[in-house]
């Protein structure tokens, strides 16, 4: 038996191993270029919408400040002037405009907006904005009209000057009280200028339309008193509206921080009370005709207790639903007069976190309040506004 050979396999035969493939780097160098490329273009997108936005933003900021005096306005402007201007309150006689006493002075001073009895120098402040807010009682009976003089646009019974500076975002509030003395432009039945008049401030609005021509007169009206300061925009609702508001907002709720318990029972101080209709109709249109000095500081309070409920129920709003105060102002826009855009008021929405009502932030013009012939007067502390507009509004200019 023969013995059994074991084949050697020859070195064709020999198994070689497997060489590894290399990888090629410039699939992955091209794969990271791609992600980087999109990075890249992601942030130039993203800094072009950004640039985008901050220059629309921007833009309407600025077109904010721009005016929107309808022409009857600027006609009854344009007739007042010619007509004499502006009326001393004791005498009747002429007196100058700010145009005029700067034609007396130094050509350095051209550029300015107002120049005041000791001869400083200012220029309105062009990143402030200004919105008056006002809330207009109609008149129904006839009685209350001057007669032969157009006088049913209703009386802004409430007046407040809200104050936003659009760089460092700080906000006040103004509150002028109804029975202000102030200049007023009186018009004929056919919307012509026919006197300058020294009346109630709320009375402003009356010799209007009752619309925008009306808000225009009593933002004149404010502009005149705090020495000329620009008024850009202005909204005005409606008094009887005031249910309209509360169902929107499902009830406005008020903490008391005093007893107000001779209104309404449930008034207790301390206590929190989700406002009915008619509970908040009572809380802003009650006035004790027998306290003649206590109304305004009544109504510059019930001011705070409502406008701080508005504010924080708001506020909730939109930390829910972030589009929900749009969507509020689009239901609230029939019973409004105002000449604000959408997106200027979609550009206010945005700061609303900015806004807080405290002593701080919402102040009323201080002065006396004396018993007229009729109605009580309010004449403004003179030294007071005049300091407050200065601060508040002003850059000196010498």
């Amino acid at each position: 038996m023969e013995a059994h050979e074991e084949k050697i396999p020859t070195a064709e035969q020999t198994i070689k191993p497997k060489k590894k493939k290399k990888k090629k780097r410039g699939s992955t160098q091209k794969t990271v270029a791609i992600v980087l490329a999109s990075l890249a273009g992601l942030l130039v997108l993203a800094a072009v919408g950004a640039w985008g936005f901050l220059k629309y933003t921007s833009k309407l900021r600025e077109g904010m400040f721009s005016d929107r005096s309808s022409s009857e306005m600027q006609s009854i402007r344009e007739q007042r002037q010619k007509a004499g201007g502006q009326k001393t309150e004791e005498s009747g006689e002429q007196a100058e405009t700010p145009r005029q006493t700067l034609k007396r002075t130094d050509d350095e001073l051209a550029e300015a907006d107002w120049i005041d009895e000791e001869g400083n120098a200012y220029r309105y402040r062009d990143d402030v904005l200004t919105i008056l807010i006002m809330g207009i009682d109609n008149m129904s009976d006839p009685s209350l009209w001057a007669e032969g003089i157009v006088s049913n646009g209703g009386n802004a019974d409430v007046i407040a000057l809200v104050t936003l500076n659009t760089v460092t975002k700080e906000f006040s509030i103004l509150y002028i009280p109804r029975d202000t003395m102030a200049e007023l432009l009186m018009l004929d039945p056919e919307g012509n200028y026919l006197d300058t008049v020294y009346n109630n401030i709320s009375a402003s609005h009356s010799y209007g339309d009752g619309g925008a021509l009306s808000c225009e007169l009593t933002a004149e009206a404010v502009s005149n008193l705090l020495f000329g300061v620009p008024i850009q925009r202005y909204a005005a609702l409606n008094m009887e509206s005031l249910p309209v508001v509360n169902q929107l907002l499902g009830g406005l709720e008020v903490t008391f921080p005093d007893d107000y318990s001779w209104l309404d029972y449930s008034f207790q101080k301390g206590a929190t009370v989700r406002l009915t209709d008619r509970q908040l109709n009572r809380l802003i249109r009650y006035r004790d005709k027998s306290e003649v000095e206590g109304a305004n500081q009544r109504g510059l309070r019930d001011l705070k207790l409502v406008l701080n409920a508005m504010l924080r129920q708001v506020k909730g709003m939109i930390r829910q639903v972030p589009g929900s105060a749009l969507t509020l102002y689009r239901k609230l826009e029939p019973q409004l007069t105002t000449n604000l855009s959408v997106d200027e008021v979609s550009y206010l929405i945005q700061m609303i976190d900015h806004f807080r009502i405290d002593d701080k932030t919402v102040v009323s013009l201080s002065g006396t309040t004396r018993k007229g012939e009729k109605y009580a007067e309010f004449y403004p502390d003179e030294d007071w506004l005049r300091d407050y507009v200065i601060e508040n509004y002003c850059i000196k200019l010498n």
